[in-house]
């Protein structure tokens, strides 16, 4: 009874620690404290003065690496702040799409309406884009407006979309307040109009009120590809035209982007003179539009929409984006989307603007506004070694991940056939082996600390340190005696709190972990390494209980503690809210500490586990939701979202995930590895006959350990968006220690020679 009052008032104690930080969120040093990073997160941009404007310059395909040859662009960067943006959207990575997506604040998609934007008075086949603007949307607009005559396509491209988004919502939320928006300037090539700047600055109704997009704004030059290129004193004649109340103008420079279209029509010696000539009109340009403007007044964004080619032909996979001016400090940039210092979604422009000019952002938008942190010097070289480490990790992931699934299927196949028809020679080699799989994430959480100059040393030190981590595994358990499962498993769980703990720092380049370039997840503990937690933590804890039986109850107690912190590191906003992992958490961790009391599955029992997974979610809804919009995690969004539109937004929400779910399974590889996990699982219950009673006789904790991961991986693939690749991480520890076991089991059974 004693030790059951101390673990409830344990749980008592975290809980309230957990839930009292929402009544301080407001104020700024709660602020930094609950952003990771080491609280170097930043501040905002200051509001604009009376009269403030914002200037984006649309560079698309621009590299990080090209400033460095820009003495302009290098001039402004010492001035202002500098970051790397991911440019996803909610389909291709395309230049429709991408642009759109900036002037949505949210991911959506344009296919096919870059070549349907034009001036209002331009000339079509049948009268002006005006009067077919008015045939297709009933709107009439202003002779000096532009126009985006396909706004009805995109609007119906993403009505289907599993979350509010409003392509044109930052013009829209400008003409609300009153204020007005321009575009200048294209991207047409030979093959056809590109005037998908429109959708930058154009309300929902696909307007924007000043400006000029037509060829106007070319020049003819015989030596560039395709023989037009953008006319940059006809540019900053017409900016310099543009009315006074224009608060937001958008300029598309273009020859990038022409010159990225046409590069398999064009030798490589010809596009890498010309890109070259580009950069520097380019750079030119921008220093003489920088001294038109007003430092204490206007805000100057210089941004890629699109990752193209560099000059060396490399992908450039985040696009460089700058920001100088009135309100920008020198640093980098961040924004509470990412909290990673350099690093910003293309999601937070639109409220970065709207924040600016001191107008509210609206809920549709998914994006935060931007932040700088404290000035760096160097800052192109570090953000150029941060994204050489995370394009080398990008590239060598998936090829690294099917041969790290690929050896656990064998290594299940083999062991089965050991199993089923008594190979015990073979299955005592294949022990090793099978420790090995369980390495295997503890590794991938260490090579970020090791030197990584390609894909061929970054494999060499994977294969070295886990064969030379297995063969210590196997020296201490036959040296000192200790559980293999015990050393592995508190490894890789501990080292995954610790990090968790110091920013997260191992896991932002681990190749189980996630990256800027994918962007589904910037910070905290991914679902790759949620699993591993999870399974390591439960089948390490009862592994200890089953080898020290003697010091039970204080081991129970110390179980609980640990459980207890488990979930709240996954849980703690300023450490990187997992939400799906602190439902299977929670759920997983309560099942294994239950059955560790001696405590059946019953009814009842399951329904209190349930009503306790109810009371977390519940809790840390109300928790999110009251924190300051900037700090919410997706699941107080969500919340606002379903006390806003009701049921509709719960079944929108439930069909997203299914409907992912289902892909992952279809799709991805790690569903392979957990349907072999879980059948291997299911197999080894029922044959060989009368092993798995026996292991359950002899190892009772470890066994309910296993009930634990398997419910832990249930849970995981029913509340994660990709919850399949949980799921496959937790059976990690869930299949390899369960063949472990049986193959000693049959060992001990089998007659010696």
């Amino acid at each position: 009874m004693k030790t059951r009052r101390s673990i409830i008032i344990t749980a008592l104690i975290f809980f309230m620690a957990l839930f009292q930080a929402p009544l301080q969120a407001g104020s700024e040093p709660a602020l930094q404290a609950a952003l990771p990073s080491k609280g170097k997160q930043g501040k905002p941009f200051m509001p604009a003065p009376r009269g403030g404007r914002v200037v984006m310059v649309v560079v698309d395909r621009l590299g990080l690496s090209d400033l460095k040859h820009l003495p302009h662009l290098q001039k402004l960067q010492q001035q202002g702040a500098l970051g790397l943006m991911n440019g996803n959207t909610a389909g291709a990575l395309t230049p429709e799409n991408t642009y759109a997506t900036i002037g949505a604040g949210a991911h959506v998609t344009a296919n096919g309406t870059a070549a349907l934007g034009f001036n209002a008075r331009e000339k079509l086949e049948r009268g002006t884009a005006g009067e077919e603007f008015y045939r297709r949307t009933g709107m009439v607009v202003e002779p000096d407006a532009l126009v985006q005559v396909g706004i009805v396509r995109i609007h119906k491209q993403n009505q289907q979309l599993p979350y509010p988004a409003i392509p044109g919502a930052l013009g829209s939320a400008l003409h609300k307040a009153g204020l007005k928006t321009a575009v200048l300037g294209n991207a047409d090539v030979p093959q056809g109009l590109r005037r998908q700047a429109l959708s930058i600055a154009m309300d929902e109704g696909g307007v924007v009120d000043y400006g000029n997009v037509g060829t106007a704004m070319l020049a003819s030059d015989p030596s560039f590809p395709g023989g037009l290129r953008t006319d940059y004193e006809k540019l900053l004649h017409a900016f310099d035209r543009l009315p006074p109340e224009v608060s937001l103008a958008v300029l598309e420079l273009g020859d990038l982007s022409r010159l990225d279209e046409m590069r398999g029509d064009v030798l490589d010696k010809v596009m890498d003179k010309q890109r070259r000539l580009t950069l520097e009109r380019v750079d030119q340009f921008i220093g003489k539009l920088a001294s038109r403007l007003d430092p204490h007044r206007d805000l100057l964004l210089i941004v890629s929409p699109t990752p193209g080619k560099g000059i060396s032909g490399g992908s450039n996979y985040l696009t460089p984006i700058m920001a100088v001016g009135a309100g920008v400090t020198p640093g980098m940039l961040s924004s509470p989307t990412t909290k990673r210092a350099g690093v910003v979604m293309n999601t937070d422009i639109a409220p970065t603007v709207l924040h600016f000019l001191r107008i509210g952002v609206p809920g549709e938008m998914t994006g935060q506004p931007m932040r700088v942190t404290a000035p760096e010097k160097g800052q192109i070289g570090l953000l150029e070694r941060m994204l050489n480490q995370l394009s080398l990790t990008y590239n060598i992931r998936p090829n690294i991940q099917k041969g790290y699934i690929f050896y656990q299927l064998i290594l299940l196949l083999v062991s089965l056939y050991c199993i089923f028809w008594r190979r015990t020679r073979l299955g005592q080699v294949l022990e090793p082996f099978l420790l090995s799989v369980m390495v295997v994430p503890l590794v991938y959480l260490l090579l970020p600390l090791l030197p990584q100059p390609t894909a061929g040393v970054v494999v060499l030190e994977m294969v070295t340190l886990t064969v030379l981590i297995t063969l210590l595994t196997v020296f201490m358990h036959r040296r000192w005696h200790l559980d293999p499962f015990i050393f592995l498993c508190f490894a890789n769980g501990g080292m995954i709190l610790l990090d968790a703990v110091l920013g997260g720092s191992l896991q932002k380049t681990a190749i189980m972990g996630y990256d800027p370039i994918v962007g589904a997840r910037f910070y905290g503990i991914g679902n790759e390494y949620m699993g591993i937690l999870i399974g390591s933590m439960i089948i390490g804890s009862t592994t200890l209980l089953t080898r020290l039986p003697h010091r039970r109850k204080p081991l129970l107690l110390f179980t609980g503690v640990l459980y207890l912190v488990t979930i709240y590191i996954l849980a703690a906003p300023q450490l990187g809210t997992n939400v799906g992992g602190t439902i299977a958490a929670t759920g997983a961790l309560f099942t294994t500490f239950l059955l560790l009391t001696g405590r059946s599955l019953t009814i009842h029992n399951v329904i209190r586990i349930g009503l306790g997974l109810v009371a977390v979610l519940v809790a840390f809804m109300i928790y999110d939701l009251h924190r300051p919009p900037w700090l919410q995690s997706h699941i107080g969004r969500n919340t606002a979202l379903v006390l806003q539109g009701g049921w509709p937004v719960v079944l929108d929400i439930i069909q997203r995930k299914s409907e992912l779910n289902i892909k992952l399974v279809r799709y991805t590889i790690w569903s392979r590895i957990f349907l072999a996990s879980l059948g291997s699982l299911v197999l080894l219950f029922h044959r060989p006959v009368g092993v798995m009673a026996a292991i359950r006789s002899k190892y009772p904790d470890l066994f309910r350990g296993f009930v634990g991961v398997t419910t832990a991986s249930i849970l995981a693939l029913i509340f994660n968006d990709s919850g399949i690749v949980a799921a496959a991480t937790t059976m990690v520890f869930g299949a390899p220690p369960m063949v472990y076991l049986v193959l000693k089991e049959i060992g001990e059974e089998t007659p010696k020679m």
